[in-house]
């Protein structure tokens, strides 16, 4: 690629040489069998610098997270702020409640999550409190965890069965906590081959079976376990291995049920400072088979709000967390449908930008995160809305919360020693055969751009020179 390089600075034009850099990655061996898309406008004038395959679908990865911040700040407002209600029905006598205890969420990500310095057990604790001193000793009916907001279908139907259970597979409820993730750790050996028994699990999920066939791998050999379960189910079967070595080796899993996980939280806690909750903890959804449900009329004891969406966008995108993206993508298809399903927030999505009158031809999309293989856009799709993003009110937040080219997020390694470092703000994606970066970078003329590498279905096993290849085109694209 030296060699390539060198006659490439020989051709006068920057544009020109990343043309035909690009021409060189089509053709490779590794790559040529699959598709290498780019697309670079101008967000000042509208022109496209470049457009290679730039219509053709290919499968986003991670990149689309970009759509679903940008669409939950065009949407909700940099200072909009998720709320969790503690809410209660039926009527207080003699400190006792003649009803049950709601924690209603509205499908905040970040509920009960380290990220924003929140420990579940405190949370759960603090929610506890609140029943507490507004005068509620006694609960004669149920702590309910109500996440109905979105649907019961909690996955995206796309999403394949090796991620459902993982903790990046996890559903979207309506109310999360603790990211929906749970630490399961197994017990090393230094014998390769031995079974690896589970020593803990934190949180403690009630009523969790693991049948557990992990088992000891060379040193170093890193976390190959997986956590096959689904939605609603106490069942998870563990399959893989761990790395040898003489001490606990974490893996992260995805809580069945977010919400009857939480409101056993509380209830635990209620009980433990003194108060009383004699009914067993049941989910929302089985509570509606054994009584007669209508939505009653509910009162509330206190709301609690999280950090303002631009905060929430920025670790999404910093950290590529799957869960944040598909909240965030449900959201405003609820916020205009009153429709919490995936299929009602790409409806929701697509016309967003449309009636923005970018062109969405070739844009089918299946969640908001990046994580169904199915789900396809093109390279002037996510360009043109970021393109479009750039006259949006909630811009510099939006700008705030892509990761800078070799300073941090999933990108501080990248283009290292170049000029690119600290000048590209760029989300990367990467899943099966596929390597993505889109975002933005100031030319030489000082003219902000938009644009988008993605490489899709190239050969096994060439993940790391796919990585290359699009690391020498961000080099190159800040030369125009």
């Amino acid at each position: 690629m030296k060699v390539f390089l060198f006659i490439l600075l020989q051709i006068s034009s920057p544009i020109e040489r990343l043309q035909k850099f690009i021409d060189s990655v089509q053709n490779d061996v590794e790559v040529r069998n699959g598709v290498v898309a780019a697309s670079i406008r101008s967000t000042q004038t509208g022109e496209y610098k470049i457009q290679y395959n730039a219509h053709k679908s290919v499968n986003s990865a991670s990149t689309l997270k970009l759509v679903s911040t940008a669409s939950a700040l065009s949407v909700l407002g940099s200072d909009y702020r998720f709320k969790t209600f503690l809410e209660f029905d039926g009527y207080i006598a003699d400190s006792v409640l003649q009803g049950n205890i709601y924690i209603r969420g509205t499908g905040d990500p970040s509920f009960g999550s380290p990220r924003i310095g929140a420990n579940v057990d405190d949370l759960a604790s603090y929610f506890a409190q609140k029943i507490k001193s507004y005068g509620i000793k006694k609960v004669d009916g149920y702590i309910l965890g109500d996440g109905s907001i979105f649907s019961e279908n909690t996955l995206a139907d796309s999403w394949v069965w090796g991620d459902i259970g993982n903790y990046y597979g996890a559903g979207i409820n309506g109310l999360n906590v603790n990211e929906n993730l749970y630490n399961v750790y197994f017990k090393q050996s230094r014998r390769v081959g031995d079974f690896a028994p589970i020593s803990k699990i934190s949180p403690e999920i009630p009523n969790l079976k693991n049948i557990n066939k992990v088992t000891i791998a060379e040193r170093g050999s890193g976390d190959n376990v997986m956590l096959y379960s689904t939605p609603f189910s106490s069942i998870v079967l563990s399959e893989g291995t761990i790395p040898a070595g003489d001490g606990d080796f974490s893996v992260k899993g995805a809580i069945p049920d977010p919400p009857t996980f939480f409101a056993y939280l509380v209830q635990k806690k209620f009980i433990l400072n003194g108060g009383i909750s004699e009914k067993n903890n049941i989910s929302f959804n089985q509570y509606k088979t054994i009584d007669v449900y209508f939505p009653k009329q509910r009162n509330l004891i206190f709301a609690y709000d999280s950090p303002p969406i631009s905060e929430l966008v920025k670790d999404c995108n910093f950290h590529s967390i799957n869960l944040y993206a598909d909240a965030f993508f449900k959201t405003v298809g609820y916020s205009s449908t009153k429709d919490g399903s995936f299929d009602a927030a790409v409806k929701s999505v697509k016309q967003l930008w449309s009636q923005k009158g970018v062109d969405l031809q070739g844009f089918m999309i299946r969640d908001g995160s990046g994580l169904s293989p199915s789900g396809v856009l093109t390279a002037n799709n996510l360009t043109d809305i970021l393109y479009t993003m750039k006259s949006d009110s909630t811009f510099s937040s939006f700008y705030a919360s892509i990761p800078i080219v070799g300073m941090n997020g999933t990108v501080q390694n990248l283009a290292k020693g170049s000029k690119a470092v600290g000048n590209v703000r760029a989300k990367s994606g990467s899943i099966s055969n596929t390597r993505a970066f889109s975002g933005y970078f100031t030319a030489s003329n000082g003219e902000i751009m938009s644009f988008t590498y993605i490489i899709n279905r190239y050969t096994d096993g060439a993940d790391r020179k796919v990585r290359r290849y699009l690391e020498e085109m961000i080099k190159l694209m800040v030369e125009i």
